[in-house]
């Protein structure tokens, strides 16, 4: 039956009691929510799926869980939208559901992941399941992980309309996944923050499993680690690596060793920075994750940077940059901190070779922060090549604002302190110390986060 148009008025007996028979079962302060989804999925308005059977104002109760509609009205609403209330294959559905679920984490099962989505979404097409709207939550995480941002956006719109129906796990897997959409999409980790502390405080009322509970308080980890709170990013860290580590997850394991090897280099902890990146790196060389190892290397390669280790920086992060084969977050990093390390050594002709190898490669960047990236790599291309009208007008007028916007404290020391020092070589003294002030209110900034 086509959206909108009316069931037929010779609708059989036999059929009416078939739908009730098969409503049964089928709570129905459960069913509105899914009536609402298929409505807003079809772009049906409610005029147009009440028109015949009930009124508006009749219809918006059902939706809302405001009343318990009869089965002979939910049977004509369903047989509108062309929803199947079976629910013989529950079982069946909601362990496909649920494997699909822990695919979205595989990051090498892309082909699998599409496959099981697709055969999903066929399913719930033809049976009706509790699982449905989970299974639409977990839309959010496919179509990020999938680089899809339309409809990753459309998807969150979609949702919108529903949230003040989701149940406590629903809601658990939907902050969590709006907390990525804004740390991805938005490279926004303070609204993702908010979001992800959300889904934490619902871990006491919901059966999760341990992997899902642990990889909530992962995702804090890094979060906490954007924003600058060691204290907290150790302590999510820990938590997740005592599951990863009970399940030999060895790789997720390495990705916890990692941040704990971040938080310990900002508190000048040096040795236990080391231990936790070796750590890690020996995880990736068991379990042949390259991944994991270059990550590793370049940690160790910022570290001894920052401690003016400059010959023993560059040897990790050559290997770093040796192990990239595709253009990734972390392989344009490595490049940035490479040509960075070559520059301020004066290992001028290295810094060239890599930047011309690389500088178009963020175009291709699967990720939303690649504007980052690019001012970055603008920054040393002008300084390399002593464009220095350019230099200026990059940092002052383009990167220190985006900065300042993001509160990104950290680059903004950074760069503040390299446009100070250029207008200090060029004797403009009065430029120079303005700089060196934003960094130093940057770094105080930043101490308190």
């Amino acid at each position: 039956m086509k959206a909108g148009t009316h069931p037929s008025n010779g609708l059989g007996h036999k059929l009416l009691l078939r739908k009730k028979k098969m409503f049964r079962g089928v709570a129905q302060m459960e069913i509105g929510p899914l009536i609402k989804l298929h409505r807003i999925k079809q772009n049906m308005t409610q005029e147009d799926l009440a028109a015949g059977i009930v009124s508006e104002s009749y219809l918006s109760k059902i939706e809302n869980q405001k009343t318990d509609a009869s089965p002979e009205v939910i049977a004509l609403l369903c047989e509108r939208l062309g929803i199947q209330l079976n629910a013989e294959n529950e079982d069946m559905i909601k362990e496909k559901a649920e494997e699909w679920f822990a695919l979205l984490y595989v990051t090498k099962s892309r082909e699998e992941q599409k496959a099981r989505f697709q055969e999903l979404e066929q399913l719930f097409k033809n049976s009706n399941s509790d699982y449905e709207i989970l299974f639409e939550i977990h839309k959010v995480r496919y179509y990020l992980v999938s680089n899809d941002e339309q409809k990753t956006k459309e998807q969150i719109e979609k949702l919108r309309n529903l949230e003040y129906s989701f149940d406590s796990k629903q809601n658990f897997f939907w902050n969590k996944y709006l907390g990525n959409y804004y740390q991805i999409n938005e490279d926004d980790n303070v609204k993702a923050l908010h979001y992800y502390e959300i889904a934490e405080s619902l871990i006491k009322n919901i059966e999760l499993t341990e992997t899902d509970i642990a990889d909530i308080h992962y995702t804090l980890a890094v979060t906490h680690t954007r924003l600058i709170n060691n204290l907290k990013s150790m302590e999510h860290a820990n938590k997740a690596l005592d599951v990863f580590r009970q399940n030999y997850n060895f790789v997720r394991c390495a990705q916890c060793h990692i941040l704990l090897g971040i938080s310990y280099r900002r508190m000048h902890m040096i040795d236990m920075a080391i231990k936790q990146y070796n750590m890690a790196k020996h995880l990736g060389e068991i379990t042949e994750n390259s991944e994991v190892i270059q990550l590793s290397n370049h940690n160790l390669g910022y570290l001894h940077s920052t401690l003016g280790e400059s010959e023993e920086a560059i040897r990790y992060l050559e290997q770093a940059y040796a192990m990239g084969s595709n253009v990734t977050a972390t392989q344009i990093n490595t490049v940035i901190s490479l040509i960075k390390e070559y520059y301020n050594s004066g290992r001028l002709n290295e810094a060239k070779e890599i930047l011309e190898q690389n500088y178009q490669l963020v175009e291709e960047l699967p990720v939303h922060n690649k504007r980052t990236f690019k001012l970055e790599l603008d920054v040393y291309k002008y300084a390399i090549y002593k464009e220095y009208n350019q230099l200026e007008h990059t940092i002052i007028n383009e990167f220190l604002p985006y900065l300042e916007e993001k509160s990104d404290y950290a680059n903004i020391v950074n760069y503040a302190n390299m446009i100070g020092e250029h207008f200090e070589k060029l004797k403009k003294y009065k430029n120079a110390a303005h700089f060196y002030k934003l960094a130093s209110s940057s770094y105080q900034k930043l101490l308190k986060f």
